[in-house]
């Protein structure tokens, strides 16, 4: 009975030796993502490093300096062709500000289970709250 035993756990190690797992088709996406953004930064080498240093802050900084010229300047060419361009970034800042808080969040795992740390929102505090009352009042 040991000696089957024995062949079985060695059987099972050793297929397990053997085991890769299989990727998920968002990790792959995200892989190939990765690969092609670090093959453009080595490309554009310096400038890349200087654009990612930008914020939406920043760009909202330079869109409002524009607007403030061109009320500064009413009357000449420069008004028109600031406030062209300060109200276009505006608007380009504003996508860019919700494109970026749009990236995909990795699933926390802890010894391969999903691990959810997210609490409950306001919403869902105060429907509990009201449940628990109503409950009380029966």
């Amino acid at each position: 009975m040991a000696d089957q035993l024995q062949r079985e756990i060695e059987e099972i190690l050793s297929k397990l030796d053997d085991f890769i797992p299989e990727q998920k088709a968002t990790s792959r996406i995200r892989k190939r993502w990765g690969e092609k953004v670090s093959g453009l930064r080595q490309r554009l080498g310096g400038v890349s490093a200087r654009v990612s240093r930008v914020s939406a802050g920043h760009l909202m900084i330079a869109s409002l300096v524009l607007i403030f010229i061109a009320f500064a300047f009413r009357s000449s060419a420069i008004s028109q062709y600031s406030m062209i361009a300060g109200l276009s970034l505006l608007g380009l800042t504003i996508v860019f500000s919700f494109l970026s808080n749009r990236r995909l969040r990795a699933e926390k795992r802890w010894r391969g289970q999903i691990v959810d740390l997210s609490e409950p929102g306001l919403l869902d505090r105060l429907q509990d709250w009201l449940k628990k009352r109503r409950s009380h009042t029966r």
